[in-house]
């Protein structure tokens, strides 16, 4: 585990909320000369800390049903279980790959435009691995929040939250928005000269088109994805089921897991659990106590509930390349 004195994690922090925004921004919120800050993320990035800078993109936006694949292997070495992964990683429409301890063995996000594109997937799948599968679950997302990593600075809660899923109702965009977006999902911190200068237009074109993007809530925020080992956590994905359930309910349970320091995102699926979150916690003791105060106080609504550990991610880019 990395040793970071308070100033790293401001930075982290900073970046994690916004991770476009300027040296000079990001220095003046840490108390820190922009020299020193560009040092200090460089060397984050060294140390395998800081592992991408990518973008939040509302895919529902972009007319994009997002699915979420589990598959339990049977009779699998190693090296099939590897395979296995390979063609995953390969497939243009799978946007994240998971590996994953607990009732599954590996999780995806799918995005796609149709249900032909996913039917086309799955049965090349199925010809190759079918006799290597023991259990799968497909589901739709419908909605899923992100909240900052709170955490980070060892706030005792969690304020702010960015919709970045939400039900597909295509908004129509040019070619040139949409090479913005492939370019900034790779890399958000990309400058905007950079981004003129590949797709041959001009810095004031570019500036303006991010600026839309933004304004229509295309591009919800930017983001940093880090080596959650390096920092001394672990990434479970929790699902409730519940039962007696009313709207206020729902609503305070909601609410609970918005403010939460270390729940960092809020699932709704169709066709899966009733409420899925996924925690950053460092021990499975911190996991246990905040399963605690959750059944505490929503104990009359909880049915039944289980973990899984999401202990190694193969890919990640939430945008279809």
């Amino acid at each position: 585990m990395a040793k970071l004195d308070l100033k790293d994690r401001k930075i982290l922090y900073e970046l994690d909320i916004d991770s476009r925004q300027s040296y000079h921004k990001i220095a003046k919120k840490v108390g820190l000369s922009k020299d020193s800050v560009i040092y200090r993320i460089n060397k984050l990035q060294k140390q395998g800390i800081i592992k991408q800078f990518h973008t939040l993109i509302d895919v529902g936006k972009l007319g994009f049903i997002s699915f979420r694949l589990y598959l339990k292997f049977q009779n699998t070495t190693p090296e099939k279980e590897n395979e296995i992964i390979e063609f995953f990683k390969n497939q243009k429409i799978v946007t994240w790959l998971v590996s994953i301890d607990g009732d599954y063995d590996l999780g995806m996000w799918i995005l796609t435009k149709s249900i032909k594109e996913i039917n086309k997937l799955w049965k090349i799948f199925l010809k190759k691995y079918m006799d290597y599968i023991d259990k799968r679950q497909l589901t739709i997302f419908t909605k899923v929040s992100y909240f900052p990593r709170a955490f980070i600075l060892r706030k005792k809660q969690n304020l702010d939250e960015y919709v970045f899923i939400t039900e597909p109702a295509e908004t129509k965009l040019d070619e040139t928005d949409i090479e913005i977006l492939k370019l900034l999902a790779q890399n958000s911190r990309i400058s905007v000269l950079e981004i003129a200068k590949k797709l041959k237009i001009s810095a004031k074109t570019a500036s303006s088109r991010i600026k839309n993007l933004e304004k229509n809530k295309i591009i919800i925020g930017y983001r940093t994805m880090f080596d959650l080992e390096k920092l001394g956590y672990q990434y479970f994905k929790v699902h409730f089921n519940l039962h007696n359930l009313t709207d206020k309910k729902e609503k305070e349970f909601r609410s609970f897991i918005k403010l939460n320091p270390n729940i960092i995102y809020d699932n709704e699926v169709l066709g899966g659990d009733d409420i899925e979150i996924e925690v950053q916690v460092k021990t499975i003791q911190d996991l246990r106590g905040l399963l605690d105060k959750i059944k505490k106080r929503f104990a009359e609504i909880i049915k039944n509930h289980k973990y899984m550990v999401f202990y190694k991610e193969h890919k990640y880019l939430f945008f279809p390349l």
